[in-house]
């Protein structure tokens, strides 16, 4: 096993270099997709291990701070505006305390969160199957499922590589009663919970439930030792879950409101968006483009599905029982079956979008199809023998749970009602359950982002699948052929990197370099920032913008002084006033140099190049009108002192969104 898995993850990290083409090349200075949500990233891994570090050698006060970014000045808990990523700062520790680039750090965990996905779901495949082709497919086909070449901005999408590891440890102590893959699951556990908020909500129900399919298939509810291990893992993890979910609440406290249906309604998955790719893969970018909108690029692959569809068609058929048993229901039993048949295509039917109008019928509920499926099926199961027989048998495979995990995940991507093509199916959904009455579904926007649990359900299923085929004449090639297809249908060569966006919302701004740096190459504004005092607090013109945000945000690493400005999952509502006031400076420069003394800022910078027309002259001038003098002049980057601000006495409360 070990050297399998050694292998598995060569194959699977040499796989990631090639399928991230050109990033390999440029890991200290390129950024994948865009100078956006990943400078963002990068600067939260900074912030967290430079914080880590002092705290490592021993300065523990550095930990005070850490939930406090320098962002955002004055308000509190500005790390919690978005993901942590404490996990992944752990990851990368070592490297960045040896070469402090964020560019590096961040490019080396983009790359891992394939690798070890591979690796993770390879584990836990073989585990359940005990092939170790089918579990290498298996592998291919999470580390590089379609759905991650569309999360590639997001670095907390993709670290979902802790998900297999969670059920492979689990797994292992149901087979062997032994405290390490217990201990493992845990740890696996912990790490998903602090490398994304998003995995710590949406991965803890599918954890659950995998747990009371274990515990029931093998009849350990009245195993009082087995139940008190299980339970003091999960109290474990939550225990040591809670610390990172406190500051997140206390935003709560101070302002920010939870997600609002309609936002949530917004980036939930349509149902079209299983058939929808992301543009960037070379097969079907151009061909699945059912239904496309943001965060609804959910296609799973066809290779996947069908290796997950052979698997659970094939545990059905072995969980039939050979030898019929004799029925009482006889023609009714037929009956039930056959309309079961029936309702469950017309419930698919509608769930797409169609109806079915006859001349003596009339369909057009989902919900009242759905409820005669589980009518007809409840029947099935009371007339026949065999259907009881069948069932009882499918519940205990692997296939059953991994199936209805499936379901589960795809459910709630829906999000709080069903929309198919945009138009409205249904209007009430589970996800909205879960929304009223479970902790922190109401804070999360994205439900669309269960589309990574999809893949991980399909792609355990595959390895079945694989099973299923090879088993087949010619079993080998053809599995060999699936696994090169599951890459195929991933490729999207050459990454994008780079990206810069100009579409910007305020008049009068330039494009900024195709470029970010790190180390001497940081501007040398930045430089000059680094030699204030602590007590500096830093604002930067143009304001608001959130591509010129986003690069003050991630510079910021090379100096930390606190800095008006911000970019980030949520922001405060005084940060929207502050961005609006500045943007008419032009207009109302009266109410813009009130709006600058009253966000405690002692130092501004003009980016004049970043400003057309002579329009960065003019904003030094009236700076200088105003008091501020001129601390320097560099490559057209100027810097300037204010008069002493009058403090508040207090942080005014933040209000906005997180997450």
């Amino acid at each position: 096993m070990r050297r399998d898995a050694l292998l598995a993850a060569l194959a699977y990290l040499a796989l990631t270099l090639a399928l991230t083409w050109p990033l390999a090349r440029g890991l200290t200075r390129d950024v994948p997709s865009d100078f956006g949500d990943p400078l963002l990233n990068a600067w939260i891994l900074a912030w967290d291990a430079d914080h880590l570090v002092r705290a490592v050698t021993g300065h523990l006060s550095a930990l005070s701070g850490y939930w406090h970014a320098n962002i955002y000045y004055t308000h509190p808990y500005a790390l919690a505006y978005s993901e942590h990523l404490t996990a992944q700062a752990v990851q990368i520790l070592p490297v960045y305390a040896a070469t402090r680039n964020p560019l590096l750090c961040y490019n080396l965990l983009f790359l891992s969160t394939f690798a070890f996905s591979g690796l993770g779901m390879f584990l836990f495949a073989r585990e359940l199957t005990g092939d170790r082709a089918a579990s290498f497919i298996a592998g291919l086909a999470y580390a590089f499922a379609p759905y991650r070449f569309g999360s590639i901005p997001h670095l907390q999408v993709l670290s979902s590589a802790w998900m297999p590891f969670v059920l492979f440890g689990f797994r292992r102590f149901f087979v062997t009663g032994r405290a390490a893959p217990l201990a493992g699951a845990a740890a696996a556990w912990l790490a998903q919970n602090l490398s994304c908020s998003y995995y710590l909500i949406f991965f803890s129900p599918i954890v659950a439930l995998y747990l009371a399919w274990e515990l029931s298939t093998r009849g350990k509810w009245r195993d009082v030792q087995t139940l008190a291990r299980v339970s003091f893992a999960v109290a474990a993890v939550a225990a040591a879950t809670a610390p990172f979910v406190l500051p997140y609440l206390k935003l709560r406290r101070l302002g920010f409101l939870p997600r609002s249906l309609a936002e949530t309604d917004h980036f939930s998955a349509d149902v079209y968006a299983y058939f929808t790719a992301d543009a960037n893969l070379r097969l079907w970018g151009g061909v699945m483009r059912a239904w496309p909108k943001a965060e609804g690029w959910l296609f799973p692959g066809l290779t996947i599905a069908a290796l997950a569809a052979i698997a659970i068609a094939v545990a059905w058929r072995d969980a039939r029982p050979k030898a019929p048993a004799t029925d009482s229901g006889g023609r009714a039993t037929q009956a039930v079956g056959i309309a079961l048949v029936i309702a469950t295509i017309v419930a698919m039917a509608l769930l797409f979008g169609w109806s079915l109008h006859l001349s003596f019928v009339k369909v057009t509920s989902f919900d009242r199809a759905a409820l005669v499926v589980v009518i007809l099926s409840l029947a099935l199961l009371a007339l026949s023998a065999d259907a009881r027989r069948t069932a009882r048998e499918i519940v205990g495979s692997p296939v059953a749970i991994l199936t209805a995990l499936t379901c589960f995940a795809v459910a709630m991507s829906f999000g709080p009602h069903i929309h198919a093509r945009g138009r409205l199916i249904e209007e009430t959904k589970l996800y909205g359950l879960f929304y009223d009455y479970v902790p922190g579904f109401d804070g999360l926007r994205v439900p669309a982002r269960f589309g990574m649990i999809v893949a991980l359900g399909l792609a355990a299923l595959s390895a079945f699948g694989i099973v299923a085929v090879r088993r087949s004449r010619h079993g080998r090639v053809l599995s060999a052929l699936a696994g090169a297809a599951v890459v195929v249908e991933s490729l999207a060569i050459p990454l994008p990197l780079n990206g810069n966006d100009t579409n910007y919302k305020q008049p009068d701004l330039v494009a900024l370099p195709p470029f970010v740096a790190t180390g001497d190459g940081v501007p040398r504004v930045y430089r000059m920032v680094a030699q204030l005092p602590p007590s500096a607090v830093v604002l930067e013109l143009p304001f608001g913008e959130v591509a010129f945000e986003a690069r003050y945000v991630f510079y910021s690493a090379s100096h930390w002084r606190p800095l008006v400005n911000g970019y980030s999952g949520g922001a405060p509502a005084e940060y929207g006033l502050l961005a609006e006031a500045l943007k008419d400076l032009h207009r109302d420069p009266d109410r813009a140099w009130r709006a600058l003394a009253s966000s405690e800022a002692t130092h501004v910078i003009v980016h004049e190049r970043s400003y057309a027309d002579g329009r960065g002259a003019e904003i030094a001038e009236w700076l200088r009108r105003h008091g501020a003098a001129e601390l320097a002049n560099v490559d057209g980057d100027r810097m300037f002192a204010l008069v002493e601000p009058t403090r508040r006495s207090s942080s005014a409360p933040a209000s906005g969104h997180s997450f």
